[in-house]
């Protein structure tokens, strides 16, 4: 469990700070991606992402979606940070921001299967779309309500840009998990920031 080896989280009180260094991941070894950040609850554990969907085999020149890494609870859900190549987004700008990647209601018809693990979402299953600044730098978060989702029903996911990728924190729960734990998923993907 994360509580017992990351340090307290200075923003969000009874979290704990998954800031990767720079050899953690592949993408961070091949320094195509910054550093981000992200706090979890005490109980939440890092799973295993395999080669296949974690881009070892590839970086620095993926061009598929790949998985950073994965945190798991039993009762609340799963988070991933999952990395898509802007050129996959036929963005052909160096280090394009999201805005530069695309607009709000726009980009989730692009990046809504890697975050749903399965099709793209339909007009009806997004339940909020937002977009926030921390520190100058624009994210846009998303809640959805997918039936057909493989990762869950209930899927919340934060999308901000770094380097030449667009970096998703994405949250998937069912709907046992969401009535137990909203609160704490919104938290999770509240504190998720890039280029930390």
């Amino acid at each position: 469990m994360v509580g017992a080896y990351l340090p307290e989280d200075a923003t969000v009180p009874g979290f704990y700070d998954f800031t990767p260094d720079a050899k953690r991941t592949p993408a961070l070894r091949a320094d195509a991606l910054g550093i981000y950040h992200i706090a979890l609850p005490p109980t939440w554990k890092e799973a295993p992402v395999s080669n296949a969907r974690s881009g070892n085999y590839c970086q620095p020149r993926c061009d598929e979606a790949t998985t950073e890494v994965q945190f798991v609870d039993p009762t609340a859900g799963s988070v991933q940070i999952i990395i898509i190549p802007t050129t996959k987004l036929l963005i052909a700008k160096n280090e394009p921001s999201i805005e530069d990647v695309g607009e709000l209601n726009g980009l989730i018809n692009a990046i809504s299967p890697s975050i749903t693990g399965s099709v793209a979402v339909e007009p009806e299953e997004i339940v909020s779309a937002e977009e926030v600044k921390h520190e100058g730098k624009t994210y846009y978060a998303y809640e959805l309500l997918t039936p057909f989702a493989e990762f869950g029903l209930h899927n919340v996911a934060k999308v901000s840009t770094s380097k030449n990728y667009v970096v998703i924190a994405a949250l998937a729960a069912s709907e046992k998990q969401w009535g137990k734990s909203e609160a704490d998923c919104k938290k999770i993907l509240d504190s998720f920031r890039v280029n930390v």
